[in-house]
């Protein structure tokens, strides 16, 4: 280790520092005060940081089902043509339920009744 002392040169009042040989400049015995140590340096070794791996889906477009008619939902709820006539007619014969204007509903959904 490489040490360095400082040492104050005492005599009628003047101050002199050592040399590098180890006397000071004017030949003169000195006091030593304290001895300075170099800052010791030590290697840290930083770790990188850990990586994680985030996987975002792609956004989901959500789409509605086209709406249905009432023919067509009662159509494809299983209910028979007899039934979607009687429940036409409970509704007070609406014109979107019979697109010819024939006086039959329901056509498009479970076919020409004329």
């Amino acid at each position: 280790m490489n040490r360095m002392v400082a040492a104050l040169l005492v005599s009628a009042g003047a101050v002199a520092v050592l040399g590098a040989c180890g006397t000071t400049t004017t030949g003169t015995p000195v006091t030593v005060v304290r001895e300075i140590v170099p800052p010791s340096t030590t290697t840290a070794v930083v770790a990188p940081p850990t990586t994680s791996v985030v996987v975002v889906e792609p956004p989901v477009t959500v789409t509605r089902a086209p709406s249905l008619t009432s023919c067509q939902r009662l159509f494809a709820d299983g209910f028979s043509y007899v039934y979607a006539y009687n429940s036409w007619v409970n509704a007070g014969r609406p014109l979107s339920w019979d697109a010819d204007r024939d006086g039959y509903p329901c056509e498009q959904s479970y076919g020409n009744r004329n």
